[in-house]
């Protein structure tokens, strides 16, 4: 290998946190040959990404190009451990179900763009519906895409961590980052419950606790949480369900064969707000009533029965895009704000953050695409 024309980084890249994102990170940061620290304070994982329903969509109903190809980039990666570590896909399809006619000639037009960027889609009569779970006379039609599907957030996070360490990266749980040091307007080093340590660039992969993380070098991004609550029901019999979306933000999708995963997306940026991500958070009876008018109105499912719930928070942006780059402190970086995309989206942003710290070139319309520096009306 001939020697390389850049200087030798003598300090590691610390990652702040240990969700997808952030070991997403760590892996390809490590075999890239840069030394990497991350940091997570609880467990690998316990945060967003383990609340998280784990969809990977290929469907958008207002379809980007940009956004598809970093789709595609994460698709690529997870095709990798599906196929060579042996991490689970459960493709279920995907529905987006519509109330009026209105709302599918909307749909309708969703499904000739994403056919043109290679996807599989289609519009679906109500009475095709009934095959999928839906009840025939409570919609108006569906946009149906059928390689949608999910994952185990935990066991693609166990593999990137083993694929990171195997490349030379450390990683420590149960340590929490309480500051970054910024020296001469450069990131310096960290300062943790364990100790400072020294860092050429920090990361903020934090999840939830990313505006906070923000707050230590005073970086200002329009961030906010929404909670996502779910709950988990049981069937005593198979339950045949695609992951479903309704137009008010609910959904349900099934869990193996006899669970049925029903959420919902949380507030919009404009009615949300920052929170202590610590705070507890449990679920409002409103969203039980919610979950039992859709079973019974709009679903054929047989009876379900709760036997597990819980609230997750999302970090969410102006315009559901992520925010990962560099910011206008020297060595700080960003990957946050996912916006419910965060299984989705994860190594398409893992990767292009590591060629951004790599001083790569990078695709410009996806660097545009994820600035932290684009500005908001």
């Amino acid at each position: 290998m001939p020697p390389s024309d850049r200087s030798p980084v003598m300090e590691p890249v610390v990652v702040v946190g240990g969700g997808i994102v952030g070991t997403a990170i760590a892996r390809y940061l490590s075999r890239r040959g840069t030394p990497v620290v991350l940091f997570e304070q609880n467990e690998l994982g316990s945060g967003t990404s383990g609340e998280s329903v784990a969809v990977f969509v290929w469907q958008q109903t207002n379809p980007s190009r940009v956004e598809h190809e970093l789709r595609a980039r994460s698709w690529a990666e997870y095709e990798r451990l599906v196929s060579d570590a042996g991490i689970s896909f459960e493709r279920t399809g995907a529905l987006h179900v519509a109330d009026s006619d209105a709302a599918l000639d909307s749909l309708r037009t969703a499904a000739t763009e994403l056919r043109s960027l290679g996807v599989s889609a289609s519009v679906r009569d109500p009475a095709d519906l009934a095959e999928y779970g839906v009840d025939p006379d409570a919609t108006a039609g569906a946009l149906y895409t059928p390689d949608d599907g999910y994952l185990d957030p935990s066991e693609i996070g166990q593999q990137y961590v083993r694929e990171a360490t195997a490349a030379g990266a450390t990683v420590e749980t149960g340590v929490e980052v309480t500051d970054v040091v910024v020296d001469d307007g450069s990131v310096a080093a960290v300062e943790t419950s364990d100790g400072r340590v020294p860092a050429s660039a920090v990361v903020n992969a934090a999840g939830p606790w990313a505006p906070f993380v923000n707050e230590m070098v005073g970086v200002s991004l329009p961030l906010r949480h929404n909670y996502g609550p779910v709950l988990v029901l049981q069937a005593d019999e198979r339950v045949s369900l695609p992951f479903v979306e309704f137009e008010d933000g609910h959904y349900v999708r099934r869990e193996g064969d006899r669970q049925v995963f029903a959420g919902r997306y949380g507030a919009s940026y404009d009615d949300a707000t920052v929170v202590d991500p610590d705070h507890a958070r449990s679920v409002d009876h409103e969203f039980y009533l919610a979950v039992e008018r859709r079973l019974s109105e709009r679903l054929t499912a047989p009876d379900l029965e709760l036997v597990n719930e819980w609230v997750g928070l999302r970090t969410i942006t102006p315009d559901g895009r992520p925010f990962v780059g560099a910011t206008d402190v020297d060595g700080f970086f960003v990957a946050c704000g996912l916006s419910g995309l965060g299984v989705t989206l994860a190594p398409g942003v893992a990767q292009f953050l590591a060629r951004v710290l790599a001083d790569d070139p990078v695709d410009g319309a996806i660097e545009s695409y994820l600035s932290p520096a684009r500005r908001f009306e």
